[in-house]
């Protein structure tokens, strides 16, 4: 936990069996946009080798639907994502019904990731990644810094 990876979104698309038709994967404006991230939990609940589960606010809240309703007061867990566990909101509009303090988070998710842009795309999109310094607009937020973070890294998956 706390390690800091660059992600990179390439066009990759996932394959779907039996009819080897191809879904998600990420919109055509976003191949090539890159973003750092820093590791906070395991994420039991996703599958996949290198699978990176970004939390995003209305992106909907998993396996896990206490910690949202107990951090806001007077919400319950549909207003984080619309009533939608896996996937969450399904257009910019629900992004209305988080509380205030999330909202932008999930506008992010339509304007910089392009959720569901361009028939279904970016869903679930496919990635490089390597592991980087921790910068530190992530860690004053976390408060964590790995202990190695001083080594430099340069792995590209």
């Amino acid at each position: 936990c706390g390690q800091c990876y660059e992600l990179v979104f390439t066009d990759q698309q996932h394959i779907a069996m039996p009819e080897n038709a191809t879904w998600g994967g990420s919109s055509p404006s976003l191949m090539g946009k890159r973003m750092i991230v820093q590791i906070t939990n395991i994420g039991e609940d996703v599958e996949g080798d290198h699978t990176f589960d970004i939390q995003i606010p209305g992106a909907g809240l998993g396996a896990r639907t206490s910690g949202c309703p107990t951090q806001f007061p007077g919400t319950v867990k549909d207003d984080f994502d619309c009533g939608q566990r896996y996937g969450g909101c399904d257009s910019i509009e629900g992004c209305s019904k988080l509380p205030h303090e999330l909202q932008a988070g999930c506008r992010w998710r339509y304007e910089w990731l392009e959720w569901l842009k361009k028939g279904g795309r970016t869903n679930n999109p496919f990635i490089r990644f390597r592991r980087v310094r921790c910068p530190l607009q992530l860690t004053e937020i976390s408060g964590s810094i790995p202990k190695d973070d001083a080594d430099g890294w340069t792995m590209l998956m």
